[in-house]
């Protein structure tokens, strides 16, 4: 009940719109993209490193997403609701130029927060659904060291501004890669991503509390310095309704974790969770849980991949 509850939130905050002052950009209807005619290739035969290396990103492709709680709970969930797509977001891909830039939409459908909204009640639609969307556009992939986190986004299609989203640069690729130490700033603290978020107290509040946390551990250490492990990992992920095994980074900083797709043309950031030990820090909070929630995210699904 408590992450029923945590998730209706999230819902509505979306709603609001998050982001202002560093986006610019004007909503608008998301035009329908057609996959490529490529045929779709079949990565049960190949091993972890090739499959993650063949996932060639495109106009059409999707990327389903879903908010976690710590880390927990989004494979069991799109396992639990097979075909049904409530509280995903589907993210589709309508430009990607690797190592240059993309353009997303997106769209979130979610239960009416009343749970009883029927028809067009309340926006909703006959299964009590509502429905929200936007989009980001000049998405950073060569030299940003800035993510943007998908329960930031704002309803509405905004231009971006050093960000590469759920993505890696180049730069910060290779920099993990070779050289195992990059600079990742996640954006958690910054207001004028979490813009119209912040007219919760309680989100004000976590947030407030982790950015003393923040200014305390600079006096020892550098939150924003990631560091990828040595090793590199197997990751489980369904691509084209296969369930398959994917070679990625993991990375960390004093934030949290990330694991990243290790392909150099599509770094795609497949999951991100809150460190254990700061939510712990600012959990007796109102807000700490709402906080937790809205940042951690991994992604399900790819479709639509040649």
């Amino acid at each position: 009940m408590k992450n029923k509850i945590l998730w209706l939130f999230i819902a509505a905050l979306v709603v609001i719109g998050a982001g202002c002052a560093w986006l610019n950009g004007k909503t608008g209807n998301l035009s329908s993209i057609i996959p490529s005619g490529n045929k779709p290739i079949d990565f049960s035969v190949l091993n972890s490193a090739d499959a993650a290396k063949a996932i060639d990103l495109a106009v059409g492709s999707q990327i389903e997403i879903r908010q976690t709680y710590l880390g927990q709970g989004a494979k069991s969930a799109d396992e639990a609701a097979g075909d049904d797509k409530t509280d995903v977001r589907i993210v589709t891909i309508e430009r990607f130029a690797p190592d240059n830039y993309a353009n997303l939409s997106w769209k979130l459908s979610y239960d009416a927060a009343d749970g009883a909204a029927t028809g067009t009640e309340n926006g909703a639609d006959e299964n009590g659904k509502l429905t929200v969307q936007g989009g980001l556009e000049n998405i950073d992939l060569k030299q940003s060291h800035r993510l943007d986190v998908p329960g930031y986004w704002p309803s509405a299609k905004v231009n971006l501004v050093d960000s590469s989203a759920i993505w890696l640069s180049k730069d910060v690729f290779d920099e993990l890669s070779k050289n195992l130490l990059s600079t990742i700033y996640y954006g958690i603290l910054d207001q004028d991503l979490y813009g119209a978020m912040n007219v919760s107290k309680d989100f004000s509040s976590a947030v407030s509390s982790l950015l003393a946390k923040s200014l305390a551990a600079q006096a020892t250490t550098d939150p924003d310095l990631t560091r990828s492990d040595a090793e590199l990992s197997d990751w489980p992920l369904k691509v084209n309704g296969q369930d398959i095994s994917v070679q990625v980074i993991k990375a960390h900083n004093w934030y949290g974790d990330i694991v990243v797709l290790n392909n150099p043309q599509n770094p795609l950031v497949l999951k991100l969770t809150l460190n254990p030990t700061i939510a712990d820090g600012i959990k007796s909070l109102n807000g700490g849980d709402l906080l937790a929630s809205i940042v951690g995210y991994e992604v399900t699904r790819v479709e639509n991949v040649q």
